[in-house]
């Protein structure tokens, strides 16, 4: 996919400079733009907006300024660059050199390039600026998709073109012609498409008035825009414009994705297509194009999740196959992104797909008010960046432990140190919960129970204690331990156990001999040793229940 560029930006607000000294004017020719659907006067030859309502380089609107890019040639003489060694402008791999731009050959200055969209036809608007002041200039202006190589150094340098030369739906890198032969006459205007193929540029084309309008300055002016070398005043003949429908010349078609990111000015030895080409403007980012960008975003909470999450999205130049944006569906993770360039303006629709478990889409917006996720509206320039974001589904598990406490008020005591172990499916998760002093003790992070079904929480009892329910199921839902409440809490209740012994111990060792009889639940009847002493006793008793009265018989010397 390509990525788009922008070049120099010249500060909004340019004033248009008077020249009233010197006997100087405007020379201005047709007060009024004429290029059908523009109001930008390309065919004027100056900088000034001579019909109110209308732009011009020196008031330009808020679109011809944010695309204005202005570009410098290198100082005349042995530094400036050119083109050398029999490059011609078919050549995709140049030659260029050092001071070898003959006297009377045009030796360039400044390049402006700016452009805009009128609904839905891509306005392309040029200006070039020569040092030399020669009534004959021949002119190519080479528009491409992608950035060019540093052309600012000597060397063999290979140029990136793309095309197929003929007018379909797939955009081709633009060769504009400016050819003007001094006189009265403007300078014609023609176009030509590059076609990878053949490594050559198509057949010229000629532009009409219905496109396209140029005129070259036939008096000095005064030029807001120069740079050195260009002077502040443009002499007679040695600044030129042009207005051109791209769209109308079916170069770009109406709606489009114009792809361009890079334009550059060069001069050819003569009027011949297939003579030298000589000077030339280094390469410059541009931005014309009506194209659009959608970026999809991931969040996770909590943040940092490494998990990934599938997308589809769908629309013009990615579902299609045969564009070359065509990604197909893809995954991120937490502050992961993926971003398509240069979309046509239209519909465009995007999904998260096969969520993983445990997590759910709480949120997926875009930063354009007019779209949403399922009908996502892209307008010309328009980047639209979508948000999704998933948030983990887990909850927390809250135990309340006490016991049963006769010298309590209540009857009961909190327990703190109990430890609960927390399964899921019979396997274990790892995690305990400790009870603290108020005998609570909480977990969180567990998936919730929708997902996975409920948990079990085991009591480890404490030595001395016997559970009323020492294993039980728990629920999880969303929440954490900061936001659970004490409702949800699972309540586990401890019986403090009690040992209890019959004992006979006869003062004279023998003296007597003694028979406990208990029943209930004590061992069997015991009888005393030979000595006179002996004792039953049962343990881990648990008061109240059924088989905790004992009701004992001592017979004493029988």
């Amino acid at each position: 996919m390509h990525v788009r560029k922008k070049g120099t930006r010249i500060a909004a607000g340019i004033a248009a400079v008077a020249l009233a000294a010197g006997g100087l004017s405007l020379g201005l020719l047709n007060a009024s733009a004429t290029l059908p659907g523009s109001t930008f006067e390309g065919h004027d030859g100056n900088f000034a907006v001579t019909t109110s309502g209308n732009t011009d380089w020196a008031q330009l609107n808020a679109e011809q300024q944010e695309n204005l890019s202005v570009k410098a040639d290198l100082l005349s003489g042995q530094t400036d660059n050119s083109f050398g060694n029999g490059t011609k402008t078919d050549s995709e791999v140049v030659s260029v050199v050092s001071g070898q731009i003959p006297n009377n050959k045009a030796d360039l200055g400044n390049s402006y390039i700016t452009s805009e969209d009128i609904d839905g036809d891509t306005y392309l608007y040029l200006g070039v600026t020569r040092v030399t002041t020669s009534g004959t200039v021949n002119l190519d202006i080479e528009v491409n998709q992608n950035a060019q190589p540093d052309l600012t150094t000597p060397g063999d340098k290979t140029l990136v073109r793309e095309g197929n030369g003929v007018d379909d739906d797939i955009p081709d890198d633009i060769l504009i012609g400016y050819d003007f032969q001094g006189g009265a006459q403007r300078p014609t205007l023609s176009f030509r498409r590059w076609n990878e193929a053949t490594s050559s540029w198509s057949a010229a084309v000629a532009i009409s008035a219905a496109n396209g309008e140029s005129e070259v300055n036939r008096v000095p002016l005064a030029n807001p825009l120069a740079v050195p070398p260009s002077p502040a005043i443009a002499p007679a003949f040695t600044f030129g414009e042009a207005a051109i429908n791209l769209t109308g010349l079916g170069l770009i078609e109406e709606g489009d994705c114009s792809p361009f990111s890079s334009a550059y000015v060069k001069s050819r030895a003569s009027d011949a297509f297939n003579s030298a080409v000589k000077d030339f403007i280094a390469p410059q980012d541009i931005n014309l194009d009506n194209c659009g960008s959608l970026t999809i975003e991931k969040q996770t909470d909590p943040d940092g999740d490494l998990t990934e999450f599938d997308f589809e999205v769908n629309g013009a130049g990615i579902d299609d196959p045969s564009t070359p944006t065509d990604d197909g569906d893809f995954s991120l993770s937490d502050g992961e992104s993926t971003s398509f360039e240069d979309l046509t303006p239209g519909a465009f629709t995007a999904a998260e797909v096969n969520i993983p478990t445990g997590w759910a889409l709480t949120s997926f917006v875009c930063d354009d008010d007019n779209s949403t996720p399922e009908s996502i509206n892209i307008e010309s320039k328009e980047d639209v960046t979508c948000v999704a974001t998933n948030t983990l589904q887990v909850g927390a598990i809250l135990v309340h432990k006490t016991a049963k406490h006769a010298d309590s008020e209540t009857g009961e005591i909190p327990q703190s140190g109990v430890v609960f172990n927390v399964t899921n499916d019979g396997e274990t998760t790892d995690v305990d919960i400790t009870t603290g002093t108020d005998g609570y003790g909480c977990a969180d992070g567990f998936l919730v129970s929708s997902l996975v079904g409920d948990y079990t929480v085991t009591e480890a009892v404490p030595a001395g204690y016997a559970a009323e329910d020492g294993v039980q199921d728990y629920t999880v839902v969303v929440g954490d331990c900061d936001s659970i409440l004490d409702a949800a809490a699972a309540e586990f209740v401890n019986i403090p156990l009690t040992n209890v012994r019959i004992e006979v111990d006869s003062q004279v060792d023998g003296g007597t001999s003694s028979i406990i009889n208990c029943t209930g639940d004590p061992a069997d009847d015991v009888v005393t040793e030979a000595n006179g002493d002996g004792f039953i006793q049962t343990n881990d008793l648990e008061p109240t229940a059924p088989d905790t009265s004992i009701t004992c018989t001592v017979v004493i010397d029988p």
